[in-house]
């Protein structure tokens, strides 16, 4: 499907009250001058249209006037979607918010072809366009621009086609004359150059006398370029802001007027639009600077865009002295973050950091104040992708903390909160080892401090034991991740004791315990933690369901999961059904689907499971980037149901849409959403192979594994590892041996590269004896894999796993009789 948007507000240049009138004769939407030239823009756009990228956008910018409209729909027309894929046609891009580039961006992930073109028109780029083409990448989309020129290659061809067609929509004699060389041309001057002398008028090479000239002869109203070019020759009382500001880009004797409307009657910037903002933010003096950040930096609505990232460019640039200059860059570098500008948010933090290193030099006294800058550009490095250069950053701010620390006891919480946040970095960056000495460390400082002053560190030491138990889950020490999850929560209790505002806070904590206890396998300190959960959100949600109502429905959404692992049937079931309710309460659409597919689960109902998926499907219809994942996760329940049900052919069409939907998301949503789509895709390929339905089992199983490999920075290696060997048994079940063999093989390998203790790893063993078992049923190096498999036995007979450990002295026995 060829998505136009023409007319639209964009580019709807308003009725005229003559059919002949300047503006209608010079409309672009009318095409009254055929489509001509451009040729070597025509031939890159061809280049890109047939590119091998599957996703592709490309920004086609110029001057007002240049005719990209004209060029829009030229390509357009001549679009063939069958054998180019979909396009999608924004024009005049930078007068649209994000949200609304957004908004029909998600359309392409949601109906078509996989390979799509999005085709966008603008006139100015600069930050607006830096900032909307790095949110574009994150759907996939290779991102270009192409800037078209002003006026046509051959002028003499141009305008003689244009007197010719003017003639006949004036029943007139076309003239036999040259063009005029009017100075910075566009295609739409050279057009009014061409109706003026179709008219017989002198064709002055002055555009304003040309614009005056041709506005004599119309009695219709001045829109589109003709009411912007009309405000350079005429001076109304009150010019639009908006007109006044684009036109004031192409005509620079507007600007003293542009400054002196904004400055004079300020209140005007709140109705202006965003394009028109940007112009004045960027052209506008240094007043008119001033009077927009004042009126902008306070609204909500443009807490998103580029503009307030543009105006406080324009303000460092009157920064006074150095501190100054430096808190300007810092506020810059945040709010350049805020509105997607990556890469120009790293560029602000490098100069903040610069300029505290010169204080620094002045006065050592400054060194906290270049600490924290670090730690701001390191943030900024992560949002920037950039992962070579975070920890050298982190390290210098850990270094320095350290320096500062030793000089001044008072600053040690500013350290233990950088070894705090440099183990995530670390974690991010896959290096365990690191990651889990840093906040050790961190841990054992908020504890010192929490020991000496309670009431100001106790939550801090809480925060920071939660998340040392997540780095000993990742490390397989189950022991240690409960211990100290159970010192995290025994500490929020403390605080709730002493203050009953920490009680929402507790109950949040206690859920994630409780989640976090189901993942160690500890189901039944799970229920527990939930339970408390439950009780605390009941009461709190009697005085304020507004508040806590949403809090309560998910612990007991999360609490009938934990029952279930307890095979506590009934009452599983009654607290899934009254999670249901209570979401349904709410009006948490979202939290409706995901406790009916928690029903799902826990009572084996498939009607749940299709409610699950009506109600997801009318969530994307709304907004399929927040939502799509979701929906896959429901389709793959839903499977998992039907094939129990025995209605293999419903399941088998609900599993093909289910993959058609993972083919199509992009690798950000498959990043973002991977921990709640790897696990209901493993248990839907698990139960497809059971099924005998291998081939669709396979496909799943193999997206399954490509999730938990997009997802590995922020999740345990084991999680990629597990998805690998649950591969392995997919290809064995489907008879595909050799192949199962090998890629056992390579996960053997892989838990050697990961780095952890293998001697205390029950995954590790599993591995091994899955290896094992393959090699007994193809004969291949079967001396080999018994040594392996012993090994297996000796791990398990350690961790205390005696189904694994069954398993693996089966294999024994298989390997000793081949």
């Amino acid at each position: 499907m060829v998505s136009l948007p023409f007319p639209g507000p964009a580019t709807d240049y308003g009725c005229v009250d003559r059919a002949l009138s300047v503006v209608a004769l010079l409309d672009p939407t009318r095409q009254v001058v055929p489509f001509h030239g451009r040729e070597p823009e025509l031939d890159a756009l061809a280049l890109w249209r047939d590119s091998p990228t599957a996703q592709a956008s490309l920004l086609l910018h110029a001057p007002a006037g240049a005719g990209k409209t004209r060029l829009l729909r030229h390509v357009a027309e001549h679009w063939d979607e069958e054998a180019h894929g979909r396009l999608l046609v924004v024009d005049d891009a930078d007068r649209l918010t994000w949200n609304d580039v957004f908004v029909r961006l998600q359309d392409t992930l949601r109906h078509g072809p996989v390979r799509t073109r999005v085709l966008l028109a603008a006139r100015t780029t600069g930050w607006w366009w830096s900032s909307t083409r790095q949110r574009i990448a994150d759907f996939d989309h290779e991102v270009t621009d192409l800037e078209l020129a002003p006026t046509m290659g051959d002028r003499t061809e141009s305008f003689t086609l244009a007197c010719r067609h003017f003639a006949e929509q004036l029943d007139v004699t076309a003239p036999d004359e040259p063009p005029p060389n009017i100075a910075h041309e566009t295609v739409l001057d050279l057009h009014m150059a061409a109706l003026t002398a179709v008219r017989g008028d002198p064709c002055d090479v002055n555009r304003t006398q040309l614009v005056r000239r041709l506005l004599q002869h119309d009695g219709g109203p001045e829109t589109g370029r003709l009411a912007e070019d009309h405000l350079a020759v005429a001076t109304p009382d009150n010019p639009d802001p908006d007109l006044l500001a684009r036109a004031a880009l192409r005509w620079p004797a507007l600007r003293p007027r542009l400054d002196e409307l904004l400055t004079g009657t300020p209140e005007v910037v709140r109705d202006m639009a965003r394009d028109s903002l940007r112009i004045a933010a960027e052209i506008g003096s240094p007043a008119t600077v001033g009077a927009i950040a004042r009126q902008v930096f306070r609204d909500e609505r443009f807490a998103t865009d580029a503009i307030p990232s543009i105006l406080t460019r324009r303000l460092v640039e009157r920064a006074g002295g150095t501190l100054e200059r430096a808190e300007m860059y810092g506020m810059l570098s945040a709010r350049t973050m805020l509105c997607g500008l990556r890469q120009e948010s790293v560029d602000a933090s490098r100069a903040e950091v610069r300029c505290y290193r010169e204080l620094v030099e002045q006065d050592r006294e400054n060194r906290p104040l270049l600490a924290d800058a670090l730690g701001d550009l390191g943030l900024r490095l992560v949002n920037a992708q950039r992962g070579d250069e975070v920890l050298a950053v982190s390290e210098e701010a850990i270094a320095l903390w350290h320096e500062i620390a030793l000089d001044d006891p008072e600053t040690v919480p500013q350290l233990a909160a950088a070894l705090e946040q440099i183990s995530y970095r670390y974690q991010a960056l896959g290096r365990d080892e690191a990651a889990m000495t840093a906040i050790s460390r961190a841990a054992l400082l908020f504890q010192e401090l929490a020991t000496n002053h309670p009431a100001l560190f106790r939550a801090d030491f809480a925060r920071v034991a939660a998340a040392m138990a997540r780095r000993f889950h990742v490390e397989g020490q189950k022991q240690h991740a409960a211990d100290s999850m159970q010192l995290s929560i025994a500490n929020w209790r403390v605080l709730a004791q002493e203050d009953p505002r920490f009680e929402p806070e507790l109950a949040r904590n206690l859920v994630t315990a409780g989640t976090m206890f189901v993942d160690l396998c500890r189901a039944e300190a799970a229920s527990e933690s939930l339970q408390e959960a439950v009780g605390l959100f009941r009461r709190l949600a009697v005085a304020n369901p507004g508040t806590f109502g949403t809090g309560l429905a998910d612990a007991l959404m999360r609490r009938g999961r934990a029952l279930r692992e307890l095979a506590d049937d009934v009452e599983a079931a009654l607290t899934a059904r009254e999670a249901v309710m209570l979401w349904r309460e709410t009006g948490d659409r979202r939290g409706v689907g995901a406790a009916l597919l928690t029903v799902a689960q826990v009572v084996g109902d498939v009607g749940a499971a299709e409610e699950a998926v009506e109600v997801y499907r009318e969530l994307v219809a709304e907004d399929v980037v927040r939502n799509q994942a979701g929906l896959v996760v429901a389709l793959a329940v839903l499977v998992e149901q039907q094939l129990l049900r025995g209605q293999d052919g419903e399941a088998l069409h609900t599993a093909d849409e289910c993959l058609g939907i993972c083919d199509r998301l992009p690798s950000q949503l498959v990043e973002f959403f991977g921990d709640e789509l790897a696990p209901a895709l493993q248990d839907t390929a698990r139960r497809l192979s059971e099924s005998d339905h291998h081939v669709r089992a396979l496909r799943m199983s193999e997206f399954a594994v490509d999730v938990c490999r997009a997802i590995t920075a922020k999740t345990p290696p084991t999680v990629y590892l597990s998805a690998v060997q649950q591969h392995v048994c997919r290809l064995r079940a489907a008879e595909r041996k050799e192949e199962a063999r090998n890629t056992a093989h390579t996960a053997v390998v892989l838990w050697h590269l990961t780095g952890l203790d293998l001697d205390r790893h029950p995954g590790y063993a599993d591995a091994l004896t899955i290896y094992g078992a393959l090699c007994a049923e193809t004969g291949f190096e079967v001396g080999k894999a018994l040594r392996l498999t012993h090994r297996a036995v000796e791990i398990l007979r350690e961790a205390g796993e005696p189904v694994k450990l069954g398993f693996a002295l089966e294999t024994v026995e298989a390997l000793s009789s081949s």
